[in-house]
């Protein structure tokens, strides 16, 4: 890995690298910042997060409260694509999830926007540090998990914010970009013809991928398991997901050790507390939640293996899969149709915000070489591998009752 506390670098297609898209959080900017939101800070800013697509920084006020402050470029989130995210938030709040809720204004909106020197707007929000442990902050998304234990333990966190998340009602994001979208693949047309009309509604996105040689691939690839979700994408019962459910997004808590002495272990045991980082929550529905909550965190993306065909191969955390969806099943049970549907939904799971990463990369960030990467090694190349031996596997065992087994 690459970077240093100071300048962190950021997580990218293949690990940790030492440029940054957007510029770290400075003390003034800060200081400007946190003075809208009615807080000081005179103290040196804690720690930069190393996530690509914004600027998090770690501060304290002059009470020696600890605070996050998010800056947004507002060609990624503007002031009301936060304030729906934020809203999203306080339902689940109103519902009994101990989320952390935005700093308001003196003016009571929960966001605030300041011109950059180079002309750039950027759109902050800020929270309260919530209680417990940032576990995985030096994780990845694609990433596994520690331990089953702590697999099992995000499924059934997972479980409990869908409980919560029930009778939010908004319309879809899915014209935002960076977004798990799944309304574009939904409708009496199919999957193909709602996806080829969703990137048409976007010039950019569409002139984006037409530079990359069009859809072709992508459809080609995507075709078999669209045929499989079809019937599911015709009339879905839709509610409102996270969209982007891993270790890295949960806090957690470390349980007291046991006190009979043969129990104890020198391995530490956590239970995981109330998610944050929402930006990514959309309209969808618990499958397609689950499935890219799989894609997130199961599948060893990272590390691709070479294979005679020259088609890439990845490792699977069988153990952690049923670990996983066990968890949310103690919590919310998962039926056999339920498992059919994260199963026809798992090869979809990364598409619409692989598209919307292709558009990052060559409209907003102009790095068309990892555009390129974005589309083959990412978008196309993972819906291949569902069609492969080993993604076949994993499909018909998320589908399967075995799936449910005692993994912890």
């Amino acid at each position: 890995m690459t970077g240093t506390p100071e300048a962190p670098g950021q997580f990218g297609l293949w690990g940790k690298e030492a440029k940054r898209d957007w510029p770290l959080i400075t003390k003034n900017e800060a200081q400007e910042a946190l003075g809208a939101f009615g807080l000081t800070c005179e103290e040196a800013i804690e720690w930069h997060s190393a996530r690509p697509f914004s600027a998090v920084s770690r501060l304290r006020d002059g009470s020696g409260a600890i605070w996050f402050l998010k800056r947004h470029h507002r060609a990624l989130r503007d002031a009301a694509a936060l304030r729906q995210e934020h809203d999203f938030i306080a339902h689940l709040a109103r519902h009994g999830l101990a989320v952390a809720l935005p700093r308001a204004t003196s003016s009571g909106d929960t966001t605030y926007s300041s011109q950059g020197r180079d002309g750039a707007i950027w759109c902050y929000e800020c929270f309260p540090a919530l209680d417990g442990q940032d576990l995985y902050r030096d994780r990845m998304s694609w990433e596994s998990y520690l331990t089953a234990d702590q697999a099992f333990e995000a499924g059934n966190a997972l479980a409990r914010f869908h409980r919560a998340a029930e009778g939010y009602s908004a319309p879809s994001r899915a014209q935002r970009s960076l977004v798990s979208a799944l309304t574009p693949l939904c409708g009496p047309q199919g999957p193909a013809s709602g996806l080829q009309a969703w990137i048409a509604s976007m010039p950019d996105l569409e002139q984006a991928l037409t530079d990359l040689g069009g859809d072709h691939a992508l459809i080609a690839a995507l075709t078999p398991h669209f045929e499989r979700a079809a019937p599911l994408l015709v009339a879905p019962v839709l509610r409102w997901g996270h969209g982007d459910w891993h270790g890295s997004n949960l806090i957690w808590h470390e349980r007291p050790a046991p006190q009979s002495s043969a129990a104890q272990s020198d391995e530490a045991s956590y239970s995981a507390g109330v998610p944050f980082d929402f930006s990514m929550a959309d309209l969808t529905t618990r499958g397609f939640d689950l499935a890219v909550a799989l894609e997130r965190s199961m599948i060893g993306w990272l590390t691709p293996h070479a294979t005679p065909d020259t088609a890439p191969d990845y490792s699977v955390g069988w153990k952690q899969v049923r670990a996983f969806l066990r968890g949310y099943h103690e919590e919310w049970p998962l039926t056999a149709q339920d498992r059919a549907g994260i199963a026809a939904f798992l090869p979809l799971a990364h598409v619409s915000f692989a598209c919307s990463e292709i558009w990052y990369y060559t409209c907003l960030v102009e790095q068309p070489a990892l555009a390129r990467v974005t589309h083959d090694t990412y978008l196309v190349a993972h819906a291949r591998w569902f069609s492969t031996k080993n993604g076949q596997k994993l499909l018909d065992l998320v589908a399967s009752p075995d799936s449910l087994g005692n993994a912890r």
